[in-house]
C-alpha cells in the first residue's frame, strides 16, 4: 500500500485501541496485513527502474510524506488530547517502509538496489506478492473508506 494508506490505518488505530502499546504493535503489524493485499506499484520491470523513476519519487515519497503530514497536522488540531498516539501509530504504521531508505538511497547514488542484504527486506519484499500499477483501484477504495473512517473521528 501506498504510506497515506499506511498511515491512515495506524492511526485509525491509534485513535481507537485504549492501550497505547496496543495500539502501537497493532499499527506496525497492520503494515505488513496491508502489504499482503493486492495494491498499486509504479511501473517498472526491476527495483531499481522503479525506485530511480520520477513517479516513484512523487507518487511514494512527495505525495505520500505531505499526505502523512496533513493526517498529523487534522490530528493536532481537531484531537488534541489524542493526536499524539495517532500521530505515533500513524508513523509506526509506515516504519518498515522508511526502514527501506537505504535501498533508496543506494539506487539514487549507485543505481543498484541492495535488497539481499537483509533478512528484513526480504520478508517486506515476499509478502507484496500483487503490487502493480492494475491494482490502484484497491489503494482507491482502502483510502475513501479508511479517509471516511478517519474523518469521522477528526469532527
Amino acid at each position: 500500500m501506498t504510506l497515506p494508506n499506511h498511515a491512515m490505518t495506524g492511526a485509525l488505530i491509534g485513535l481507537t485501541v485504549s492501550n497505547p502499546a496496543g495500539a502501537v504493535i497493532g499499527a506496525f503489524l497492520s503494515h505488513f496485513l496491508l502489504d499482503v493485499i493486492p495494491h498499486y506499484d509504479v511501473p517498472g520491470e526491476t527495483n531499481e527502474t522503479r525506485i530511480d523513476s520520477r513517479l516513484f519519487q512523487n507518487v511514494q515519497i512527495v505525495g505520500g510524506g505531505l499526505l502523512c503530514g496533513l493526517i498529523i497536522l487534522a490530528l493536532l488540531f481537531t484531537r488534541p488530547n489524542a493526536w499524539l498516539l495517532g500521530s505515533i501509530c500513524a508513523a509506526v504504521a509506515v516504519l518498515p517502509d522508511a526502514l527501506s531508505a537505504p535501498r533508496y538511497f543506494s539506487v539514487k547514488r549507485h543505481g543498484k538496489d541492495i535488497r539481499d542484504n537483509w533478512w528484513f527486506w526480504k520478508f517486506h519484499d515476499q509478502i507484496q506478492w500483487r503490487a502493480a500499477p492494475r491494482y490502484a483501484w484497491i489503494e482507491l477504495v482502502w483510502a475513501i473508506l479508511f479517509g471516511w473512517l478517519l474523518s469521522r473521528f477528526l469532527v
